[in-house]
């Protein structure tokens, strides 16, 4: 085997082939001059460019296939629309990617405890337990209905409440004169409609109300004062709404959930392949990122993924994210410390909250593990290696073994 790429990953896969039994050259520092020589070299049976990023492995794959037309390739990349073209246009060659690998293993105990991995049967999901039997995944449909609404009526942003609540109010206040019209007035539905329509909408008051009781014109007096207020919420949150780049909405998918929901700590590569994932699982979720213009933040966007932007230890951020009712906190920034501290910061909002933690070094994870039992450890390195090997070998590499492991 020849194994080029640097850092964690490509140290984990190259202990992952030799414990499978295969001899392996690493050239950690690769150049085009190191590269070359070992591919003309023709000893190698399989050549694979393992990197957190596409550019080396990318570079890699096209120089290799220049120097040798048959070699197999095996290359890590995460982008959908490269990896296309890279499969198109490089024979041979089998393309993965870090995100892809880890995103089922690390979805398994955000759903469920029992449940190690996921994976796809048929058109749909389905868990698997400690033994690598088929579970199905817990039934949330029942309770979306109940998260939708506490989602309407408990909005993230405040601009959104402002928005919400103030057309609430502008909506009540309609109805209260249109119906006391008819009611203490005597008008025609159509009439008491017109005269409190353009009561709130302060074209004129309602002339009718002149000719009424005291007690009607003194509740009319506190329905316009409440309509001043309520327009005033409208109007500032519409026009937040409309100037800011808002990442969440007030109903529909973007919206932030508030019961049943995984809050995924991190929006890179792997953050943004779980998000998707449990959303096909049919959870809810909502991530967060501390970069507003990130390339995945701007795929969120397109794809309808509440994103909130702040720090994931924040306290401030993680008390407005409802974790009491979320069924899990899966940290899963590229930093391993980073994730450190927001586990410790949900556990420390809720003691009760299951957290899942994304490690990339394998002295770390471990480490955590022993000595902070602070949630479940998955280290996507040691994981993403092994499957890696398996394909650089023709072998196949069962996701709940990969979970034990």
């Amino acid at each position: 085997m020849l194994l080029m790429g640097t850092g964690d990953l490509a140290k984990e896969v190259r202990g992952a082939l030799e414990a499978a039994g295969s001899a392996v050259d690493w050239i950690d520092e690769p150049d085009d001059d190191a590269v070359q020589a070992a591919v003309r070299s023709g000893r190698y049976d399989v050549a694979c460019a393992a990197s957190r990023e596409d550019a080396f492995p990318l570079r890699m794959a096209l120089l290799v296939r220049h120097l040798d037309e048959t070699l197999p390739l095996v290359v890590t990349i995460f982008d959908p629309a490269i990896t296309r073209q890279v499969e198109q246009t490089i024979p041979h060659c089998i393309v993965t990617s870090v995100a892809d690998i880890v995103a089922p293993v690390l979805a398994g105990p955000c759903l469920d405890p029992n449940i190690v991995a996921v994976r796809r049967s048929g058109s749909g999901w389905v868990g698997l337990d400690e033994a690598g039997e088929e579970t199905a995944l817990p039934d949330l449909r029942a309770r979306r209905a109940r998260a939708l609404v506490e989602a309407v009526f408990a909005p993230y942003d405040r601009s959104a409440g402002l928005l919400f609540y103030g057309a609430i109010g502008l909506v009540a206040t309609l109805l209260f004169e249109w119906i006391g019209s008819m009611v203490v007035l005597d008008q025609a539905a159509i009439d008491a409609l017109y005269g409190s329509t353009k009561s709130l909408a302060t074209v004129g008051p309602n002339s009718a109300v002149d000719d009424g009781p005291k007690w009607f014109k003194g509740a009319i007096v506190a329905s316009m004062l409440l309509t001043l207020l309520s327009a005033a919420c409208f109007t500032g949150g519409l026009i937040n709404r409309l100037v800011d780049s808002s990442l969440t909405g007030l109903v529909g998918r973007r919206a932030v959930p508030r019961r049943d929901h995984v809050v995924v700590v991190g929006l890179g590569q792997v953050g943004l392949r779980l998000c998707l994932l449990l959303r096909e699982c049919g959870v809810n979720v909502v991530a967060v990122d501390t970069a507003s213009e990130g390339e995945n933040v701007g795929f969120a966007k397109r794809v309808k993924l509440p994103v909130v932007i702040g720090r994931g230890a924040n306290p401030a951020v993680l008390r407005r994210l409802s974790l009491g009712r979320a069924r899990c906190l899966a940290a899963v920034t590229p930093d391993d410390l980073n994730n450190i501290e927001a586990a410790m910061a949900a556990r420390a909002a809720d003691e009760d909250l299951r957290v899942l933690l994304r490690a990339g070094d394998g002295q770390v994870a471990d480490e955590t593990e022993s000595l902070e039992r602070i949630g479940h450890v998955v280290d996507v390195h040691r994981l993403a290696a092994a499957h890696i090997a398996g394909l650089a070998l023709d072998r196949e590499v069962d996701l709940a073994d990969m979970a034990r492991a």
